[in-house]
């Protein structure tokens, strides 16, 4: 199976093979992905860190037929944590700039290596591979305060609200699924919101009683979402209020405590 990997700031997936097609999420600098079919020069894949499924342009993507070492699951990687960072590909000099989140191999000589290519970076990082801390989870979700809101987004150049949750999660070193009702599935339930601690997950849902929207609290009463732009705003038993518009925006579903696994 050819195997493929994102060496540009960010490559749109999308339901369809098509550039007007709904964007469903993005892959970051870093993230690999196998090639499940073609067609017309599009590429169906599967994302290595979610198993999301979708289509990317093939004209976006570096492709293997034999992976290279450092793309191995079995290697320790780094994220980069600064809100945007500026990479430096080695061979080329070029410079271009990359969102949290995205993913590399540090080696001795200080550069980093990704599918087989060096760059230099000099910015914060996390492990992939820490323990999840509850004021970590905080100040990494803080990162994002001010991303506007774009649907499939998953990056410092938009975001929407799972795959805030994903990303904010994934500097923590701990794998949450794409969408925020498959989120909801894992961790521990906390039933009553006086139970709650920073970097728990809320979760809520529509009118039909479907998930829609997550958040992550950030202290008793306050939650950093991503609705329009990544924000702050109060919260309690009943659901989100926007102290703007002095009403609730979204209803309180369910509580989880999410752990490394």
């Amino acid at each position: 199976m050819t195997t493929g990997i994102c060496l540009i700031a960010c490559i749109p997936v999308r339901a369809e093979p098509d550039h007007k097609s709904e964007m469903v999420s993005q892959f970051l600098f870093g993230e690999s992905f196998d090639v499940i079919d073609t067609q017309s020069g599009w590429l169906h894949i599967e994302m290595h860190y979610d198993h999301y499924r979708g289509w990317i342009p093939g004209n976006q993507a570096h492709l293997f037929e034999a992976a290279p070492r450092d793309m191995s699951g079995a290697v320790s990687r780094f994220v980069i944590s600064d809100n945007l960072a500026t990479l430096t590909d080695i061979a080329t000099g070029n410079e271009f700039p990359v969102s949290a989140g995205s993913t590399f191999i540090r080696g001795e000589d200080g550069a980093m290596t990704v599918g087989g290519h060096r760059f230099l970076f000099s910015g914060n990082m996390a492990t992939d591979n820490q323990q999840k801390v509850d004021k970590d989870i905080c100040a990494f979700a803080r990162i994002f305060l001010h991303t506007p809101y774009l649907w499939g987004g998953r990056s410092a150049f938009g975001i929407d609200c799972s795959g805030f949750a994903q990303i904010v999660f994934k500097l923590a070193g701990i794998r949450l699924p794409r969408d925020s009702h498959e989120q909801a599935k894992k961790g521990e339930s906390i039933h009553l919101i006086h139970e709650t601690k920073a970097g728990d997950l809320l979760f809520f849902d529509n009118e039909e009683g479907e998930i829609n929207h997550v958040g992550i609290l950030l202290n008793e009463g306050h939650i950093i979402h991503a609705h329009g732009k990544v924000r702050i705003d109060s919260v309690d038993h009943h659901g989100i209020f926007d102290g703007n518009r002095k009403a609730y925006t979204h209803k309180l579903r369910l509580i989880k405590r999410i752990c490394g696994e």
